[in-house]
């Protein structure tokens, strides 16, 4: 059975040629996460792969694990 882990995030995402950054909070739910996100980078490349945006284009500003 593929393990599921929620976190609470808040961050940034900024798009090719947008002029402003998109403002994002809200509960994230990652599918067979092999263990638990422990650095701002892991959760920031994980939010840019479901936005299909790069790493380099997500801020995190705040993110933790629901129980």
């Amino acid at each position: 059975m593929p393990m599921s882990l929620k976190y609470y995030t808040h961050f940034l995402a900024h798009q090719d040629g947008a002029i402003e950054f998109s403002e994002y909070r809200g509960v994230v739910e990652l599918l067979e996460q092999s263990g638990r996100v422990q650095e701002d980078r892991e959760i920031a490349r994980v939010l840019a792969r479901s936005f299909d945006l790069d790493e380099s284009d997500i801020q995190v500003l705040q993110w933790h694990q629901l129980h």
